[in-house]
């Protein structure tokens, strides 16, 4: 599993960013970045679901937009469209539950270790397993101001 930040300052000659947030759960898939031109290529309005065979391996895109953002899960397998896509919009749901509505790219940078726990809670191996917004309040770490306060308190040894 790896977690990467993009460079959201670089910009695609269509003036899109580049990917903020790239979570491999399992396997190889092609990169964000190399995905991302690949689906811009086609024409809009883009589908929800679309094959991309050029790609080594051969993968699925599933996309939803949020807020003026692009969610992508990619798949090498064959998957059940409508559960990836739910789960796209509940990582949208939780997201915005945990670092604040509407969703924008300078919250989901600001907040990338939260952002990095949340994706990793909610599935597993690439497979879905937390995304009750409950059960995740609970074992994801969300520093309050309490923890902002006491962390810039230092105590002598």
């Amino acid at each position: 599993m790896r977690y990467t930040r993009k460079h959201p300052e670089k910009k695609y000659t269509n003036g899109l960013s580049v990917p903020l947030v790239e979570h491999v759960y399992r396997s190889r898939p092609p990169s964000a970045a190399a995905i991302l031109p690949l689906y811009l290529a086609h024409a809009a309005p883009r589908p929800s679901l679309m094959y991309l065979p050029g790609t080594t391996p051969a993968v699925t895109v599933f996309s939803i937009v949020q807020s003026n953002l692009l969610f992508l899960a990619v798949t090498e397998v064959d998957t059940e469209p409508l559960l990836v896509l739910e789960f796209l919009h509940r990582v949208v749901d939780v997201l915005e539950e945990f670092v604040g509505a509407p969703l924008l790219s300078t919250k989901i940078q600001a907040n990338y270790d939260i952002v990095a726990q949340l994706l990793h809670e909610m599935c597993d191996a690439g497979i879905v397993c937390n995304t009750e917004l409950n059960a995740l309040q609970e074992v994801v770490e969300v520093p309050g101001w309490m923890g902002k306060l006491l962390g810039g308190i230092t105590v002598p040894g």
